[in-house]
């Protein structure tokens, strides 16, 4: 039995007939005797007498007709109060990552705060993984996948890094011209104190020949050494390909892929303002792919 079932002989007790609810409920006279029967086959009980007056409740009728009321009336506060209870869904979505996630939603910030008129997007950069179950946070970028059962991460696309050094330095050192040669060149490396980025800094010890002349632990600081003409470095592509300043000298294949999570806590997908902010996320990645993955730049590889 449910709701819809009482309701049903709410609107008949009302009416005092099978016409009269039929229009109120809107559905055809024969539907509503049938379901009215079938209501009393599953009571035990017989509702209403057919009298020349109309439908005249039974005792079991005019037992039940009070309980029904009561139903409606509650039915009809969670109406009235549906206004109140949209005003109390979430109004702020906080999303955690590192600085170079944050630089991509930052460049795209217009098209999020558009596609989520009505929030308030905050951003939290930092490369500590905040506790979804403290709710810390509701969303969270990040290349590494999660570890309980409670998070849920969504793959976004891949982001790929390449060789990049400045107009001026690649023009002063012919060498860096050659992917195969680049790494006799200067470098601009990663600090392995507070390490953030450890598959590149991986990368980085295994391709190159010289120490490096500078060491930053933020990816930022790199891409300002490198446009300064420090050394060369490995750099996001969807960075490094916007800067004017530098000059891609290798391409991506042979180079690293970072694959890209949204990690959200599986109960919160069920808060809309959470959903729609996923949502959109995805969906920037997605039409950034190139972008992300090196592809929109090709051209300006140095040959």
């Amino acid at each position: 039995m449910n709701w819809e079932d009482i309701q049903l002989f709410d609107a008949v007790a009302s009416a005092g007939s099978l016409t009269g609810a039929a229009g109120v409920l809107q559905i055809s006279q024969p539907q509503l005797s049938r379901r009215l029967r079938q209501l009393e086959n599953t009571l035990s009980a017989r509702l209403f007498d057919r009298t020349p007056q109309g439908l005249r409740p039974t005792l079991a009728g005019e037992k039940l007709i009070p309980l029904a009321k009561n139903m409606r009336s509650a039915a009809d506060a969670v109406v009235r109060a549906k206004p109140d209870l949209a005003s109390m869904t979430m109004g702020v979505v906080r999303i955690n990552t590192d600085e170079v996630r944050a630089h991509f939603l930052t460049d795209h910030m217009p098209e999020l705060l558009e596609r989520l008129s009505g929030l308030e997007i905050e951003i939290s950069s930092n490369h500590t993984h905040l506790k979804h179950s403290l709710r810390e946070t509701e969303i969270q970028l990040r290349s590494c996948l999660p570890d309980s059962e409670t998070l849920i991460a969504r793959r976004l696309g891949i982001m790929s890094y390449a060789i990049y050094g400045s107009i001026d330095y690649v023009q002063r050192n012919q060498a860096a011209l050659t992917p195969a040669r680049a790494s006799q060149c200067e470098w601009i490396g990663l600090s392995s104190d507070r390490l953030w980025y450890p598959e590149q800094k991986r990368w980085l010890d295994k391709h190159m020949n010289r120490t490096t002349k500078i060491r930053l632990n933020t990816m930022t600081g790199i891409v300002d050494a490198c446009v300064c003409g420090v050394g060369l470095a490995l750099l996001p592509c969807f960075i490094a390909d916007k800067s004017d300043g530098l000059v891609r000298i290798s391409g991506t294949r042979e180079i690293l892929h970072s694959k890209e999570n949204l990690i959200v806590h599986r109960d919160l997908l069920r808060e809309p303002a959470v959903r729609r902010t996923v949502d959109v996320i995805a969906g920037l990645f997605k039409q950034s792919k190139n972008a992300l993955m090196g592809c929109d730049n090709a051209a300006a590889i140095a040959s």
